[in-house]
């Protein structure tokens, strides 16, 4: 069983949500984000169901606010709202993995949190669940550039950035990448693997023709996205 946690400030779609998700898990279920932020002080949840409109602080915030800790930032979040399609962008900019309107069903809503739990499904971001990692390409290539371009564009801060909004604003964001393939890679060679089947390479071998510097050693723990990463886009991805 996993823990859930459900943030709702309607007492009939809190309990509800509870009802539909405890068959299969443990299910914390809060009234705000307030009380949402002080559970999380001391508890990671497999998984969040956040409630977009609610009074005081939203559910957009509260999700900004866990993507800022460490060990909650790849916890997969479901965001819910009978507010309209205009908050499902901001949604995927601060890293929510689905958004679902309401009212939802509860298959629905059973089939989207078993797929974001289970490590032999892929929830994408347009709702489809796929098997396998070779299932996810066709998907994530619709949402990249062609591979040359895509190699150009990522060696320089800016036209790297505008590259990973558009990723974002359609869905795939860094959290949902790295949950379909965990492990220490560059973010460029995980797209490059997943899209277009580049080798898998760890973010160490990629770096061994980049001269040992402080930089480097930022690189091989943080996986730089900055414009800093420019100082060694050249030994990096020549």
């Amino acid at each position: 069983m996993a823990r859930l946690l459900v943030v709702d400030d309607d007492p009939r779609i809190r309990r509800l949500l509870e009802v539909i998700l405890s068959a299969r898990h443990e299910v914390v279920a809060l009234a705000s984000a307030r009380e949402a932020l002080e559970y999380l002080k001391g508890n990671t949840p497999d998984l969040m169901v956040l409630d977009v409109m609610m009074p005081e602080m939203d559910g957009l915030a509260l999700l900004g606010r866990v993507r800022m800790v460490k060990r909650l930032k790849e916890v997969p979040v479901v965001m819910l709202t009978g507010g309209g399609q205009e908050f499902r962008d901001p949604a995927r900019m601060l890293g929510a993995d689905v958004f679902l309107e309401k009212p939802v069903g509860g298959k629905k809503l059973n089939e989207v949190v078993e797929a974001l739990l289970s490590r032999k499904g892929f929830l994408l971001p347009g709702g489809e669940v796929v098997s396998s990692l070779e299932e996810v390409g066709p998907y994530l290539r619709q949402a990249l550039p062609p591979e040359e371009e895509f190699r150009r564009l990522w060696r320089r801060a800016s036209s790297r950035e505008a590259l990973l909004r558009n990723l974002l604003v359609k869905g795939w964001t860094e959290g949902l990448l790295r949950r379909i393939l965990p492990g220490p890679y560059d973010l460029y060679d995980l797209l490059g693997h997943l899209a277009y089947g580049w080798p898998l390479v760890t973010r160490k071998e990629r770096a061994r023709s980049c001269p040992p510097s402080p930089l480097l050693e930022r690189y091989l723990e943080e996986g730089l996205l900055s414009e800093e990463l420019d100082l060694l886009a050249d030994c990096l991805y020549s």
